[in-house]
């Protein structure tokens, strides 16, 4: 008999194949001024859309740093940050805070 249960990671995979939820799941960590739940979130998106190959030669990265910042050994530079972020299909952009009366 088969678990009818998931796992959270198997849940998030399953939610992250959405690009819509996956731009959302970056925002939100980005809206919570935490850098590194942002590359954590970074990579887990890339985790999902597999083919480390492929992604590299996208954006112009070595496969090896793809794999070194995947496996957390590698620092993930705002340059690197923003060729994984276009060779995903996502820009990163600016906008102007609002202002707490």
């Amino acid at each position: 008999m088969k678990n009818k249960f998931r796992s959270i990671d198997q849940l998030l995979e399953e939610y992250l194949q959405n690009p819509e939820f996956a731009m959302s799941f970056l925002n939100q960590a980005l809206a919570d001024d935490d850098l590194e739940a942002f590359k954590l979130s970074l990579k887990d998106i890339i985790r999902v859309h597999g083919g480390i190959s492929n992604l590299a030669k996208e954006a112009h990265l070595s496969r090896g740093t793809l794999y070194k910042i995947m496996s957390g050994k590698g620092q993930m530079e705002m340059g690197t940050i923003m060729k994984l972020m276009h060779a995903l299909g996502y820009n990163l952009t600016v906008t102007k805070k609002e202002l707490v009366a």
